[in-house]
């Protein structure tokens, strides 16, 4: 929200961003609109609404010429007199109504409503290049830490697998003194079981 505009001023300033200045076209808007205003209150007393008087039907209208269907109007409400070329209206930050007012005043704030779906097709990159460098160093260094990971991996997983068939037990490989040594415990044992 920029602070402190006439109307003309905000009108441009809206249309140098592509834009229009703010349009409320239900209730749910409204609402939505003065919560956010709330905390500029004591900065603006409210925001510039993009409508103007329409003298051919006599009614007012929105930036884009469609009909104001909704109002939120405080009281006394919008009388005959307060609808001119030279009128602005406004929506309060305290209390979210609608007002008229000189168009000179630049003790509002304006809100620029932008169109929905202007995105450009395709990723959108950072604009910045520092950002852009910063970003590629990020998504290279996961690679490579994931890339390590994997190779760890691997690693343990075939020397786990290594150690149990690398050895091998089978009872020809015994030197003969080491069968003869079990052959004597062997014996002992059986010796020691038919004494009791």
């Amino acid at each position: 929200m920029e602070l402190l505009l006439g109307h003309k001023e905000a009108l441009q300033r809206c249309q140098r961003a592509g834009g229009a200045v703010l349009s409320i076209l239900d209730e749910m808007e409204n609402v939505f609109v003065w919560e956010h205003l709330q905390s500029y209150e004591g900065q603006s007393r409210g925001a510039w609404l993009g409508m103007n008087f329409n003298p051919k039907g006599g009614t007012l209208v929105w930036q884009d010429n469609t009909a104001v269907n909704y109002s939120n109007w405080g009281p006394p409400g919008l009388g005959p007199s307060m609808l001119s070329h030279n009128s602005c209206y406004w929506i309060q930050s305290n209390s979210g109504l609608w007002r008229p007012g000189a168009c000179t005043n630049v003790t509002m704030g304006v809100v620029c409503k932008l169109p929905r779906g202007e995105r450009r097709a395709g990723p959108s990159l950072p604009e910045n290049p520092a950002a852009l460098v910063v970003v590629l160093m990020a998504v290279l260094l996961l690679l490579a830490l994931l890339t390590a990971a994997l190779i760890l991996y691997r690693r343990r997983q075939s020397i786990e697998r290594g150690a149990f068939e690398g050895a091998r037990y089978s009872r020809s490989s015994s030197s003969p003194t080491e069968a003869t040594e079990k052959n004597i415990l062997v014996s002992d044992m059986e010796m020691n079981e038919q004494q009791e």
